[in-house]
C-alpha cells in the first residue's frame, strides 16, 4: 500500500497539499538534453527503456516532488496506429493526415506489444521509487488524438477536424470509439505495470463545438473509465479538459474522473463553488510565472492558491506544462513555499 500525499488526496484521506508539475521531466533541465541526444529520433527515444527511466527520474534529482510521471508522449497511440508520426525540431509533431470516409481506421492493434518498453519502464520505476512518490501513467484523450490525426499536425483552430465532425459524423464517431478502446488499453497496461495514478490529457478540448462537448469530452472519458473499472483497474484518474471554460462543471460531475486538472485561466473561488465536491482538484498555477527571475509576485500567487484551496482536496500543479525557459530556482521556491505552508497549518 503506497503512503504518499497524492494517493491520500485522491482517496479522500486528509493530507497535506501534494505537489508535482506537468512536463516536469525534461526541457527546462539542462541534463535532459544530454539524455535526449542518446536517440536522434524522438519516437525511438520514447521506446528506449533506459531513456524513459532516466527522463522520469530526472526531476526527482532536482525537486522534492510527490509524484513522478512516466516519460512518454500522447502521440504514441497514433504511432501504434501506423500514422507515420514524426517530431521535427522547432516545428513539432506531424503525421499522415486521416482523410474522412477514405482512410482505414486501424482498430485491432495490441497496445501492450506496441508499447512494451513503456510497460517495462513503469514496472522498473515502481519497484525502484520509494512508496512516498506516486507514479503517474497517462494518455491523450480521444478528441485530442483525433485532432492530431485528422490535421496531421498541430493547429490554431483544427478546422479539418471540425469539418470532419460535421460532414462525416459516422466516420468520426467510429474514430473516437476506436480511440476510446486504444486509450483504455494503454491506461490499463500502465496500471498493471505499476502506475498508481492515471491521467487523461484533453489538450484541445476547447476546440470541441459546444453542442458536441458532452459526446466527445465527457462521455468518451466516462466510457474509458467504465472500461478500466470493468477490467478491475481502480487506479484514480485525473482528467484535464484544457481551457474548457464553464464546461468543466458538467465534466466534473459526469466524466467519472476522480480529479479534475484546471488550467491557469480558471477562477479558483468559482471552481470551488461549482465543481463536483466529491472529486479532487489539481492546478492551476500559470507556468509563465516560473519564467522571470526573482519574480516578486510568485510567492504571493502560490500562497493565494493554497489559501483558497485549503479546505478542498487539492494537488498543487501548474495549469499546463512547464516551459523550456522556466527557472529551476523558481520551481524550487514554489515547492519550498508549499512545504512550509503545510508545516504551518
Amino acid at each position: 500500500m503506497l503512503d504518499n500525499l497524492i494517493s491520500k488526496t485522491l482517496n479522500n484521506e486528509k493530507s497535506n497539499t501534494p505537489v508535482w508539475f506537468l512536463r516536469q521531466a525534461g526541457r527546462h533541465i539542462p541534463e535532459y538534453f544530454e539524455i535526449r541526444k542518446e536517440e536522434t529520433n524522438f519516437i525511438n527515444f520514447c521506446l528506449n527503456e533506459d531513456l524513459i527511466i532516466k527522463s522520469t527520474y530526472l526531476p526527482l534529482k532536482y525537486y522534492d516532488l510527490d509524484a513522478a510521471i512516466v516519460f512518454s508522449d500522447i502521440l504514441m497511440i497514433p504511432w501504434a496506429m501506423k500514422r507515420n508520426v514524426k517530431f521535427t525540431k522547432n516545428f513539432g509533431p506531424t503525421m499522415d493526415p486521416m482523410i474522412p470516409n477514405e482512410t482505414k481506421i486501424l482498430e485491432n492493434i495490441s497496445i501492450n506489444s506496441k508499447l512494451e518498453p513503456l510497460k517495462n519502464s513503469i514496472s522498473y520505476l515502481r519497484k525502484k521509487l520509494p512508496n512516498s512518490i506516486a507514479l503517474i501513467g497517462f494518455a491523450g484523450a480521444p478528441w485530442t488524438l483525433a485532432c492530431y490525426m485528422i490535421e496531421g499536425k498541430g493547429s490554431k483552430d483544427f478546422i479539418e477536424t471540425r469539418k470532419a465532425l460535421w460532414s462525416s459524423h459516422n466516420w468520426f464517431m467510429k474514430l473516437i470509439d476506436t480511440l476510446i478502446v486504444h486509450v483504455a488499453d494503454k491506461l490499463e497496461m500502465q496500471a498493471k505495470a505499476g502506475a498508481d495514478i492515471l491521467m487523461l490529457f484533453d489538450s484541445w478540448s476547447h476546440m470541441i463545438p459546444n453542442n458536441f462537448f458532452y459526446e466527445y469530452a465527457i462521455k468518451s472519458t466516462a466510457k474509458i473509465i467504465d472500461i478500466l473499472r470493468s477490467r478491475n483497474i481502480f487506479a484514480p484518474v485525473i482528467g484535464f479538459p484544457f481551457k474548457a471554460g464553464a464546461s468543466i462543471i458538467r465534466y466534473s460531475f459526469e466524466s467519472k474522473v476522480d480529479c479534475i486538472a484546471l488550467d491557469w485561466s480558471v477562477d479558483l473561488p468559482w471552481a470551488i463553488m461549482n465543481i463536483n465536491k466529491d472529486i479532487a482538484i489539481q492546478g492551476n498555477l500559470d507556468p509563465a510565472s516560473l519564467i522571470p527571475s526573482r519574480n516578486k509576485y510568485l510567492r504571493e500567487n502560490v500562497l493565494t492558491i493554497l489559501d483558497i484551496m485549503k479546505d478542498r482536496r487539492f494537488i498543487f500543479n501548474v495549469g499546463h506544462g512547464l516551459t523550456p525557459d522556466c527557472k529551476i530556482e523558481n520551481v524550487k521556491e514554489v515547492i519550498s513555499i508549499i512545504r512550509n505552508y503545510n508545516r504551518n497549518i
